[in-house]
């Protein structure tokens, strides 16, 4: 199996319903013949980069996945004949993959991620204070 990152950009619009029947349909694709997802990851809505069928706006979203060749190119068909789907882009990221030792590592990334984000939430909130306190110190006048 090959490990590949599918990321598809869907319109803004659609109810909820919808859009589970849609993810529900390429986890069954992705599923055949032994494939697994790794992550899965949506980033909500957007405004993208440029109009695409005079719509501003999508939702990303964001797969990590093992699965066979022909799952794959099954997968980039079926999205590219899907009216509710923008953009898609299917890349291979390698050859064989280890699912387990994949999902541990991603997770330990989204961990450090979290961490920094932290981190620049504290200094900022931090500078923040100390802006505070100086602006509200009484000057000296000489």
């Amino acid at each position: 199996m090959r490990e590949y990152e599918a990321m598809i950009i869907t319109k803004p619009d659609l109810p909820e319903a919808e859009l589970g029947k849609m993810l529900t349909r390429w986890e069954g694709i992705i599923g055949e013949n032994g494939g697994q997802i790794i992550r899965k990851d949506s980033w909500g809505v957007r405004k993208l980069a440029y109009p695409i069928n005079k719509v501003t706006r999508g939702v990303y979203h964001v797969l990590d996945v093992a699965t066979a060749t022909e799952n794959a190119r099954e997968l980039e068909r079926i999205l590219k004949l899907d009216e509710n789907v923008l953009r898609a882009l299917i890349i291979k990221l390698s050859d064989k993959v280890d699912i387990e030792a994949r999902r541990i590592e991603l997770q330990k990334e989204a961990e450090a991620a979290a961490t920094k984000a932290a981190e620049q939430a504290r200094e900022r909130a931090d500078s923040d204070s100390m802006s505070a306190r100086r602006s509200s110190q009484p000057r000296d006048e000489e």
